[in-house]
C-alpha cells in the first residue's frame, strides 16, 4: 500500500463507498459524475476519470493537492478532469469536507430549464440544510472557467445547479452527507413538479422563512453556505 493510501485509508474507503452509493441511487450514468473529499488542509482525495462510479474501488482513488498536482494515482488511473472546480470550492470553502457532482434526472432537468425554482423555499428541511440551489452559468466541462463560475455563489448555499450540466453538493460533514443532500433535493424537485402539475406550487411565505432561523438556533445548526457569511435565510432565498 502506498504511504498516502495508508495515511488516509479510512477516508479513501469512505470516498470509494460514496462513489458506489451515488451510482446505486441512479444519480450518475456511464462514467459521469465525480466526488472529492478533503483529507488534510491541502490534500484532496478524488475519483478517477473514465471509471464508472459503481466500479470505483479503494485502489482507484487518486490523491492531489489544491493545485491539482497528482500526489498519488495507481498505474492507469488519473484524477477526474473536473478537478479544477473541486479544488476551487475547497479553497474558497475551508469548511467543506466533501464535494459531489452528479446528474440526478430531476435536478438536471431543473439545470436545463434554468430559472429560480430551486432558489425558492418550498420545504423546510432543504431550506435549512442545503439552502437555495444556485444556478451556475454554463461553461465548458473540465475548464477553469467552469470552476470560476462558482465563485459568486459559494458563500450562500451548499447546493448548486450547473446550467445544462448537472448538480453539485458540498458538505462540511463529508461526502456521504453531500449525497444525502442530493437525495433531499432530488425528492424536493419531484414534489415541486407535482405541485406545478396540480396548479399551485406555493413556496413558504417570507415571514415563515425568517422564522426558520429560530429552528437553526434551536437545533444548533449552521446557516447554509460559508460560516459567518449568511445571517438569515431571508438573505439568500427568493421569497414573496
Amino acid at each position: 500500500m502506498n504511504p498516502l493510501q495508508q495515511k488516509y485509508q479510512a477516508q479513501i474507503q469512505e470516498l470509494a463507498d460514496a462513489s458506489n452509493r451515488l451510482a446505486e441511487l441512479g444519480f450518475v450514468t456511464s462514467q459521469g459524475g465525480n466526488l472529492s473529499m478533503r483529507a488534510d488542509e491541502n490534500v484532496l482525495l478524488i475519483t478517477p476519470t473514465k471509471v464508472p462510479k459503481i466500479q470505483v474501488r479503494f485502489e482507484d482513488i487518486c490523491v492531489i493537492d489544491m493545485k491539482g498536482t497528482v500526489l498519488y494515482a495507481k498505474e492507469g488511473r488519473k484524477p477526474t478532469g473536473e478537478w479544477p472546480f473541486h479544488t476551487r470550492i475547497m479553497q474558497r470553502r475551508p469548511d467543506v469536507k466533501g464535494v459531489v457532482h452528479a446528474h440526478p434526472p430531476v435536478l438536471t432537468g431543473f439545470a436545463i430549464a434554468g430559472g429560480d425554482w430551486l432558489r425558492l423555499p418550498f420545504l423546510p428541511e432543504p431550506a435549512l440544510e442545503v439552502g437555495p440551489m444556485m444556478l451556475v452559468p454554463y461553461a465548458e466541462p473540465l475548464s477553469d472557467q467552469l470552476a470560476e463560475n462558482f465563485d459568486p455563489f459559494l458563500d450562500k448555499s451548499n447546493g448548486f445547479l450547473m446550467e445544462n450540466h448537472g448538480a453539485v453538493m458540498v458538505s462540511p460533514e463529508g461526502v456521504m452527507r453531500a449525497i444525502e443532500f442530493l437525495e433531499m433535493m432530488e425528492a424536493a424537485g419531484k414534489s415541486i413538479i407535482v405541485s406545478k402539475i396540480l396548479g399551485n406550487a406555493k413556496p413558504i411565505a417570507a415571514p415563515d422563512v425568517a422564522n426558520l432561523d429560530n429552528v437553526l438556533r434551536v437545533r444548533n445548526m449552521p446557516m447554509p453556505g460559508t460560516p459567518g457569511v449568511v445571517k438569515s435565510l431571508s438573505d439568500i432565498f427568493v421569497v414573496e
